[in-house]
């Protein structure tokens, strides 16, 4: 499982989400910096992104299921980043000194998760270039 670079990707897609994402900042609020832990809908959003990215790394014999666990996430990580960046418009009137890190690591998580389903769709043709032989 963890010889493959595909699980290497989705296991940093889950750590981005489900653990780092707990230690940075998000926006620059009023009364100290917005973590996580405050706002509901995006530990929820990045929870699932996390529980579906462990979830892919898991079902590592089942590659199709991979890729559309990876797909999954990787759209819930566009949302979350559609989230922040509107909240950001709405709350903070686009100060760009009210941005954190954290705003970023959706973009992490997609870039991960997409490295990723390529790798696994690599491992998909091998094994039915394989097929094809027998």
């Amino acid at each position: 499982m963890i010889q493959r670079i595909q699980s290497l990707y989705f296991l940093g897609a889950a750590l981005v989400s489900g653990g780092l994402s707990f230690m940075v900042s998000f926006f620059a609020g009023d009364n100290g910096p917005v973590m996580l832990h405050d706002d509901f809908i995006f530990l929820s959003l990045f929870l699932a992104v996390a529980a579906l990215s462990l979830g892919a790394l898991f079902s590592f014999k089942k590659r199709r299921n991979q890729v559309v666990l990876g797909r999954l996430a990787i759209l819930i990580s566009f949302t979350v980043f559609g989230f922040m960046l509107y909240h950001w418009y709405e709350v903070y009137q686009a100060a760009s000194d009210r941005l954190g890190i954290g705003v970023f690591l959706p973009l992490l998580a997609i870039i991960l998760l997409s490295m990723a389903n390529r790798a696994v769709m690599k491992d998909e043709y091998k094994v039915q270039a394989a097929d094809r032989f027998r």
